[in-house]
């Protein structure tokens, strides 16, 4: 408690440091950041990732489900063999038995997939079960140090909307978690939380721990027109950039649902059209910006789940539908236009 209430005074102290601005100019020293994550196979650059979970129809993280070996295989081979699409890179979300298969299987068949493994971190949940997250991640990290390249402490946890957020008054705490995870493994830490949480001036203490920002933004979320989406992106990744100069930042989510119901909650948000030829040119505009910028990034989704949003929700919810592929594993448009291009 002691600790914590020290490094809660130097913290409150440090926010008084950082700016307010709504917009800051993109500068030089930005673009010369040290990557620290730099994913690569055989010296190949593989840093355009794709988000990751392997639950199929019937499957969920609530009921603890934990894929069959077959299923995982499949999907791997789907995403790293494409001709024309392939993605070498995932992103995992919690340290949890559902994503030691995965890595499992990424290692018995020898396939060329890396991993940034996540640790699902809730205030809802008591706090043994956050402390054990950490410690899964920290055995995670070390016993699969050939596939895990990077790792990430909670997702979207401190942006002010978030339903399983801390409060800001818990970021001391937060940095022990870093502190401890940094001590123990040998990959780079970061946080992914979303733009409306790093534009804010108590993120900068917290930025100055972590070895890079896994940073998240969505155009379709946010309002914006199919037109408008990847500019307020490259927007808002460089208004990010330039109030942390010193990091890197790795686009963490960004994506285009293919079906959305506007009555369904947060979804009256979205006013741009949800369908699969809009996300085909989302896609092909996003990932021709990153490839140009080069990027380190994890485009969402990979798959459809239908477990999101809620079991009792519509199928034709935005949450349940952001993959490239459906949940039945076959492709979408934007697959089949890649093939084509």
């Amino acid at each position: 408690m002691k600790k914590q209430g020290v490094l809660l005074i130097v913290f409150m102290a440090l926010i008084g440091l950082g700016g307010c601005s709504n917009q800051v100019d993109m500068t030089e020293e930005a673009k010369s950041v040290e990557q620290v994550f730099n994913p690569t196979i055989d010296g190949k650059w593989i840093g355009l990732g794709i988000s990751y979970g392997s639950y199929r129809d019937g499957e969920s993280p609530m009921e603890g489900s934990v894929s069959s070996e077959q299923d995982i295989l499949e999907d791997m081979k789907i995403l790293s063999e494409s001709a024309s699409l392939p993605f070498n890179l995932i992103r995992m979300y919690a340290a949890d038995p559902a994503s030691e298969q995965v890595l499992k299987v990424i290692r018995k068949h020898n396939l060329p997939i890396k991993v940034m493994q996540g640790a699902w971190l809730d205030s809802n949940d008591p706090m043994e079960k956050n402390n054990n997250q950490i410690d899964e991640l920290i055995r995670l990290a070390n016993e699969y140090d050939d596939i895990i390249v990077a790792v990430n402490l909670g997702n979207e946890i401190f942006v002010d909307w978030s339903y399983h957020g801390f409060k800001v008054e818990e970021i001391p705490m937060y940095l022990e978690w870093v502190e401890k995870v940094q001590n123990a493994t040998n990959v780079p830490v970061a946080l992914a939380d979303d733009y409306n949480f790093y534009n804010k001036p108590w993120s900068a203490p917290l930025v100055e721990k972590l070895d890079f920002i896994v940073l998240h933004a969505y155009a379709m979320w946010n309002s914006k027109q199919l037109d408008e989406a990847v500019k307020w992106t490259e927007d808002i990744y460089n208004d990010i950039q330039a109030r942390f100069p010193d990091k890197q930042i790795v686009l963490g989510e960004s994506g285009w649902a293919t079906s959305s119901i506007s009555t369904n909650g947060d979804e009256r948000l979205i006013v741009a059209e949800a369908s699969e030829a809009a996300q085909s040119t989302f896609f092909k505009e996003y990932m021709a910006y990153l490839r140009e910028n080069k990027i380190a990034s994890f485009y969402f989704e990979a798959f459809d789940e239908k477990w999101k949003g809620g079991l009792d929700k519509p199928d034709g919810i935005a949450e349940k539908n952001w993959g490239i592929y459906r949940s039945d594993r076959s492709p979408k448009q934007v697959v089949l236009d890649h093939q084509t291009d």
